[in-house]
């Protein structure tokens, strides 16, 4: 199997593009943060973020790739500025990586992140109770990066789910002529400032997304349609529910706030507590 078929079958496709190389550096914040690359590929990435002289870590699952990218660093004298790893980056402790080039959290993450996986890598890095990165710097697919920084009223899961932990905001767009092998569609470089503390103050983020999760397994439904059915309620109890909460029972899911999804959640607590005897008992 040729290499450019077998990055397409990984999902990986190579910047080529100098001046998005560029863009991707002169975005990095300025502080002494250590950086966590996701995947090095051939090591072009790499080699520009081991010439900002700070503790680099990339993460690289395929073998031949990692090799590629070694002998990058090493024809430029950066041999010594990185570890290159070859893990499973949703396998890797970000400390334990980060402890090969002596450094430790907190820290920043820069990525070309596959598109198959881009969901999982938010989850992991996003999710970390210990370890999550201060930003992520990464560059995804055009129309994920829409959804993870839109506003209310284009609101989806991923959206909800991504600005519960950090601010969200799309940098610039990038070509498919800016890679090698040309993906499908358009990607974008977003910026992840991940917050010290959720945004919203909710009993806890599984009880959190749980109502949301509800929600959105409806989206284009009314709100009091969506949650009767996404979510456990007694008869008319949605409708109860958001006048409770002083929310139109006839608004989209995508269009209510982080607020409104934690006064939705912070109710539910409150009526499941007082009701808690009298829900059904659930098949298995």
């Amino acid at each position: 199997m040729s290499g450019r078929r077998r990055r397409a079958r990984l999902g990986q496709h190579l910047l080529r593009d100098e001046r998005v190389l560029d863009r991707i550096i002169e975005a990095v914040p300025a502080d002494p943060q250590p950086i966590l690359e996701v995947g090095a590929g051939d090591g072009i990435l790499t080699q520009r973020l081991a010439e900002l002289g700070r503790p680099l870590v990339s993460i690289e699952l395929d073998e031949g790739m990692a090799y590629r990218a070694r002998r990058r660093l090493a024809t430029n004298g950066l041999d010594n500025s990185a570890v290159i790893i070859e893990q499973d980056v949703l396998d890797t402790a970000p400390d334990e990586a980060l402890a090969t080039v002596a450094a430790q959290p907190p820290y920043g993450l820069v990525g070309n992140l596959p598109y198959a996986i881009t969901a999982p890598i938010f989850r992991k890095f996003l999710e970390e109770e210990t370890h999550r990165p201060r930003w992520m710097l990464i560059m995804i697919q055009h129309e994920v990066a829409q959804r993870v920084s839109a506003r209310p009223g284009k609101l989806s899961l991923m959206g909800v789910s991504v600005q519960f932990y950090a601010e969200s905001e799309l940098l610039f767009t990038v070509e498919r002529e800016a890679f090698d092998p040309p993906p499908q569609v358009r990607s974008a470089v977003v910026m992840l400032k991940v917050r010290e503390q959720p945004a919203v103050d909710v009993p806890s983020p599984e009880r959190f997304f749980e109502v949301v999760r509800g929600g959105f397994r409806s989206p284009r439904k009314q709100l009091h349609n969506a949650l009767a059915q996404g979510v456990w309620l007694p008869p008319d109890g949605a409708v109860q529910w958001l006048d409770a909460c002083d929310i139109d029972p006839s608004r989209r899911p995508g269009t209510l706030t982080l607020d409104e999804w934690a006064r939705l959640a912070r109710w539910r607590e409150e009526w499941r507590d007082e009701h808690i005897n009298e829900q059904p008992c659930q098949s298995a």
